[in-house]
């Protein structure tokens, strides 16, 4: 009797490793998964305001606009494969960024379409969006991925902090994937009305300002959206940290 009791100790002490194991294992992938969307989101940011800062300087200088359209398209293109390079690795969203400014560049150019080189941009946001709802299939949405990333400040309390809250307290990952809800909605509504803003305009440089208009305006709502809705993740962490567990 004595040496089964131990025999069962010692199974139960190796399920108990084991799980820690997982647990630490599911951690560092949600970790890497975290930095490359934040590193994706800051080149995004970086490529839409080259593309639109390319365009009106371009079109100061008298360019029409089908080259003010195409020629930012070809930077954004060198901008995100740069990116790419000094990752290291070539993630779904880089393929998909780079195919489609493959495709576009291409077709713009075979077709010297000014409209299907004023549609990249709406195809942008609708690509982000639908990538935003899709991760909520995935075990962990992109709205954690990223403020996991952005609000640890690199320091290893905050990281176990956010580690714990999305395995532990299911409020937290609610909200979690409301904010990962509400930037996918955005970025895909944005981006049929730049669509539609663009397809029925008489004049496609009065099409582009109104396009480019509401793709700012959808960038405040993201902004403010993440700025309310991260609250009550926020307080969630907040507590964690300051529980004797989440101060080791």
């Amino acid at each position: 009797m004595g040496l089964t009791a131990g025999n069962q100790d010692e199974a139960a002490g190796e399920q108990d490793r084991a799980g820690l194991k997982q647990e630490a294992a599911a951690a560092k992938q949600d970790g890497a998964t975290g930095k490359r969307s934040g590193s994706g989101l800051g080149s995004t940011l970086l490529e839409l305001v080259l593309s639109i800062g390319l365009y009106y300087l371009l079109r100061a200088f008298g360019v029409d606009v089908f080259w003010a359209l195409t020629a930012p398209a070809m930077a954004v293109g060198a901008t995100a494969a740069w990116f790419t390079v000094r990752r290291g690795r070539l993630d779904m969203i880089g393929v998909l960024v780079l195919c489609e400014l493959a495709v576009t560049i291409v077709t713009a150019a075979a077709t010297r379409s000014p409209l299907v080189a004023a549609l990249r941009e709406p195809a942008y946001f609708l690509l982000g969006g639908v990538f935003c709802l899709v991760t909520l299939l995935h075990r962990v949405p992109f709205g954690h991925a990223v403020t996991a990333t952005l609000a640890t400040f690199g320091d290893p309390k905050r990281e176990k902090a956010f580690e714990r809250a999305w395995r532990e307290e299911p409020r937290y990952r609610f909200w979690q994937r409301t904010i990962t809800v509400a930037y996918g909605v955005i970025m895909v509504a944005s981006a049929a009305i730049r669509a539609w803003a663009l397809i029925t305009a008489a004049d496609l440089a009065h099409g582009v300002d109104v396009s480019n208009e509401i793709g700012m305006e959808a960038i405040g709502m993201l902004v403010v959206a993440g700025a309310i809705l991260v609250q009550p993740p926020k307080k969630v962490i907040e507590r964690l940290l300051a529980e004797p567990r989440g101060r080791e």
